[in-house]
């Protein structure tokens, strides 16, 4: 009977302990929803569109706030401001050790910062950024749009409904295949339904929802051959990358840059020549994960945002009317260029005003304190992931320093026109930041914006014997049920022949 009441004794004097730390900590972090044991604000976050959670608790405790996923605290940030100043800090250019960073081991966007980091991101960047103004990407994205309105024609016919997500998926994907390994896919190819599935389709055989899985552990249980399996389809994809980066060397010529491959090892190159203390950094394995990196992340966001542009484009057609009157003023029927951005203003407002009203990664992808840091008067610990809230700082009505309350949930491209010469306006906008802010803001804004140009100026073009309607939809509202994104909900056109 001592023993028993000894034992019960230790475990309720752990079990205040632990709460009493928990408790305490949540005091001292800054203000959020009170938290339960174990669930933390599971319920206030699953209970709503996690999107309209978030908006609900950045107007209750303001611009800093504290989110418990489980019993792992999460600190969010919804201005701009104070995001620029604190993501511009080395101290919280960390990253979280999560199940994703377990997916994407060794690379770009899940190492801690550190002069590995800073060396790899240095030759991403010079390599996307010499890509995005490439004349042969002109070509690639042509081809890949020419493709696929030729194949949904084909496959589909004109006249009659089309459910365009698979189609712009596997326009983003040639796109980035080409551009990468000189390498084409039709719908039905084998390995583009591989990579689609590993990419795109495997988290819908998750039984519990995968955001769950991550903060509630026990959860994993229910989903552990999901994981396996997903773990195990990653590895194949990484090995298949590496294995078509190495090809490369076969034939390489540092006199004719053929893709995104050849630039990375040109730059790697370079740093050897050179004698830079970053080229031990840069392996091959290291720089292949560049490439996966870019098919993870890169295809997602930039097939998403086009899902968008599609949708708008149909469900406001006075707009369509005029994308397609500038297109053909100033480029007529030629195949567009990079410089042709200059001579569409719309066309160019209309792809930022997108990425502002709908966007992808509305909280992007978790920081982490390096050391224990401040933030105005709250102390942050080490270890604490932080958010930059990119979706409520591009949409945000609550503060008129960035954008007007009174239109800031409106569709309006001409916001990023200049009233007095007609132009895109590229700077005024300190809120715009669709990629992030910040040491860690995302490698591939370049080649994604001059992905999107080209993409849609060609579809229009190669679609301009139609008119593009809308055959379903169910508004502008984002689907509920993806958590991780801020996608469309279903929609079908049709491509409506003007004879």
């Amino acid at each position: 009977m001592y023993l028993w009441t000894t034992i019960l004794c230790l475990l309720l004097g752990f079990l205040v302990y632990k709460l009493s730390k928990f408790y305490y900590q949540y005091y001292s972090l800054p203000p959020g929803p009170f938290p339960l044991p174990i669930i933390g604000n599971m319920l206030t976050i699953l209970g709503d569109f996690r999107d309209n959670s978030f908006r609900k608790m950045t107007k209750k405790y303001g611009p800093i706030f504290t989110v418990y996923f489980g019993n792992t605290p999460q600190v969010f940030i919804t201005d701009a401001d104070i995001a620029r100043q604190v993501f511009s800090k080395p101290e919280f250019a960390g990253r979280p050790h999560n199940y994703f960073a377990t997916l994407l081991t060794n690379g770009i966007t899940t190492s801690d910062y550190d002069n590995s980091l800073k060396a790899i991101r240095r030759v991403g960047l010079m390599a996307t950024v010499k890509y995005s103004t490439n004349e042969r990407l002109v070509n690639v994205a042509v081809d890949c749009v020419d493709k696929t309105v030729e194949s949904m024609l084909k496959r589909e016919g004109p006249d009659k409904p089309i459910k365009p997500a698979d189609y712009i998926y596997l326009t983003f994907l040639n796109i980035l295949a080409n551009s990468s390994f000189n390498e084409n896919y039709n719908i039905d190819d084998k390995e583009f339904i591989k990579l689609k599935y590993v990419f795109k389709d495997i988290d819908n055989e998750f039984v519990v929802n995968s955001f769950l899985n991550e903060y509630i552990k026990p959860l994993k249980w229910f989903d552990r051959k999901v994981y396996e399996k997903k773990s195990k389809a990653y590895n194949e994809m990484r090995e298949l990358i590496l294995k078509k980066f190495k090809t490369h060397y076969i034939d390489y010529n540092p006199d004719f840059e053929r893709d995104l491959c050849d630039a990375l090892i040109d730059a790697k190159n370079v740093a050897v020549r050179d004698g830079r203390q970053s080229a031990t950094y840069l392996t091959d394995d290291r720089l292949a994960m560049c490439v996966f990196e870019m098919f993870f992340g890169g295809i997602k966001t930039s097939e998403i945002t086009f899902q968008w542009i599609l949708l708008l484009m149909a469900y406001y057609p006075e707009m369509q009317i005029r994308l397609k009157q500038e297109i053909e003023s100033k480029i007529g029927n030629r195949l567009p260029g990079h410089q042709d951005r200059q001579q569409c203003p719309y066309v160019m407002a209309f792809i930022a005003e997108t990425l502002r009203f709908r966007n992808v990664s509305p909280y992007a992808l978790a920081h982490k304190s390096m050391v224990d840091s401040k933030i105005e008067n709250y102390t942050i610990p080490k270890g604490m992931i932080l958010y930059a809230y990119q979706g409520i700082i591009l949409r945000n009505n609550l503060d008129t320093k960035y954008w007007t309350t009174a239109n800031v949930d409106d569709f309006i491209p001409d916001r990023f026109i200049d009233t007095t010469d007609g132009t895109y306006r590229t700077t005024g906008f300190p809120a715009f930041i669709p990629f992030g802010v910040g040491r860690r803001q995302c490698l591939g804004e370049s080649l994604a914006i001059a992905q999107l140009f080209l993409v849609l100026v060609r579809f229009i073009q190669s679609t301009q014997q139609y008119d593009i309607v809308l055959d379903s939809h169910q508004g502008l509202d984002a689907d509920p049920n993806n958590s991780i994104v801020i996608s469309p909900k279903n929609y079908t056109i049709v491509l409506k022949s003007k004879i």
